[in-house]
């Protein structure tokens, strides 16, 4: 009896684990392609024009657990209290003309409850996650279901959180179609994972899709979002689905409206891919002009998901600040590409645009350490955090400095704001922020902090303020200056 009980048990612990190994397929095929249908600029645009006239208006939110949001939060409720002058002399939060936001991890907690609810769903976002104990929520869903702890990834008990409690099963196409009082258009949000097999962005959009014919609007907004904030060790990676190649991939390039062509080697490719690879060989070599050499990896690496040798058929996706921690990759081909959708580049060469405002927020944190006080190495964890935070951070601020002389001269005004602890000049206020920790659960004081200092940080820059001017606004005085921040920080008692 007690050997046929066991051998029931560990069939059950095998059922189990089998199935945990598969995994949920996240996906659903795509029926067709459409470049005026599904998750695209394009699509939000065309429900409700912008109304700024010739200004783009980009953010960028980086990683860092609740600190990142927090941070993000306080930024857009910048362009929220900032008033513009829009077309026909209508007067419009600068909030409701943002028309593109890249994020990653913690960053895109925020971008996602913007895009759902607009400026007035922030005040949820404040209440039910920043402000909330996620951490001690998350324990206590393991502890009641530990069995989906122990046998299933750990990316989905952070997933379904996600889902339930913060986005409340909300799809993509509620992104398209979520209807908020008091707005009409709807910002385009990219959240950005990076793919394990690559390293390189993985983003949540239709182009992307495509390339895996996904439906992406059939998609749950919390997968995007945990994909995006699956840190590694923390959290295992979330795995999607790779259905190509597919009829909608082969029928495209006979469809007008697909944006797809046959490639020289006969197979059906979006032609922004056949564009990034467009080199003449020499003896069996590709030899990309100087300024296409990204834009020709881009496609190198968009080609595999293709799946044409079936080797792809899964996506393992983790936190995107290991592949751009600023989120500043697709903005960054939005500027300089032809090929990209939006293209701002094609809208400056049109005259379509000839202002831009780039708000990066970057929640970077740097702990104190006293690496530089031992004899003997760190230990392997410190190792592992500074192996992949190092590289991460040099990367992006060398992306951002790249981007600022590309477009150096290109708008009038060219308005680049960095939120950024290192900007602080009280060295122990900026201690302060760059010592707040990593993770989904922080000290109420800590989270108001933050969303003052993203909120004060966007309206005391002056090129800020320049670019508000040009767009016949008048930026008003945060509730509490960066130096009032501090202030208050440096008088309360330490605990």
């Amino acid at each position: 009896m007690i050997k046929a009980s066991l051998a029931c048990l560990g069939a059950l612990l095998a059922l189990l684990m089998i199935t945990s190994c598969a995994g949920p397929a996240r996906t659903t095929e795509l029926a067709s392609i459409n470049e005026s249908s599904g998750y695209r600029y394009k699509t939000l645009e065309d429900k409700a024009p912008k109304k700024l006239d010739k200004a783009v208006v980009v953010l960028t939110f980086s990683g860092g657990g609740t600190r990142a949001a927090a941070l993000a939060d306080g930024a857009l409720h910048a362009l929220a209290d900032t008033e513009v002058r829009a077309q026909g002399g209508a007067r419009l939060p600068l909030s409701s003309q943002v028309d593109l936001i890249s994020s990653v991890s913690g960053g895109s907690v925020t971008a996602a409850y913007f895009g759902l609810g607009g400026i007035a769903g922030l005040k949820k976002l404040e209440e039910n996650f920043l402000d909330s104990n996620v951490t001690s929520k998350l324990v206590w869903r393991a502890i009641f279901n530990p069995l989906s702890f122990v046998f299933y990834p750990r990316i989905d008990l952070f997933d379904s959180f996600l889902d339930d409690e913060v986005f409340h099963h909300n799809t993509y196409q509620d992104l398209i179609e979520a209807e908020v009082p008091g707005r009409e258009r709807r910002p385009y949000i990219v959240l950005n994972a990076t793919d394990m097999a690559s390293g390189s962005v993985f983003s949540f959009n239709q182009d992307q899709f495509d390339l895996i014919c996904a439906d992406l609007a059939k998609l749950k907004v919390a997968d995007a979002v945990a994909s995006s904030a699956a840190f590694p060790f923390a959290l295992t990676a979330l795995t999607l689905r790779n259905r190509a190649p597919c009829d909608a991939q082969r029928n495209a390039p006979q469809v007008d409206i697909s944006g797809w062509t046959t490639a020289k080697d006969g197979w059906p490719e979006p032609t922004r891919i056949v564009a990034d690879r467009d080199v003449d060989p020499i003896d069996g070599v590709n030899y990309p002009a100087a300024d296409n050499i990204a834009r020709f990896r881009r496609g190198t690496v968009a080609l595999t998901y293709l799946n044409r040798d079936q080797k792809k058929n899964f996506i393992q996706l983790l936190d995107g600040g290991v592949a751009d921690n600023l989120g500043l990759t697709l903005p960054f081909t939005s500027l300089t590409s032809l090929n990209e959708s939006p293209s701002f580049l094609s809208w400056l060469n049109m005259g379509k645009a000839d202002k831009l405002l780039l708000v990066v927020v970057n929640a970077r944190s740097q702990a104190e350490n006293d690496f530089g006080q031992r004899s003997r190495p760190p230990g392997l964890k410190d190792t592992a955090i500074a192996t992949i935070s190092t590289p991460i951070d040099a990367t992006s601020f060398q992306l951002l400095s790249k981007l600022d002389r590309l477009i150096n001269k290109r708008f009038d005004p060219k308005a680049v704001v960095l939120v950024d602890f290192d900007l602080i000049t009280d060295a122990a206020c900026r201690a302060h922020f760059h010592n707040i920790g990593t993770w989904w659960t922080l000290k109420n004081d800590d989270v108001h902090d933050l969303i003052a200092l993203g909120n004060a940080m966007v309206l005391q820059s002056p090129n800020y303020q320049e670019f508000v001017r040009a767009v016949g606004g008048a930026t008003p005085r945060p509730e509490r200056s960066v130096a009032q921040i501090c202030a208050g920080i440096a008088a309360r008692p330490v605990p």
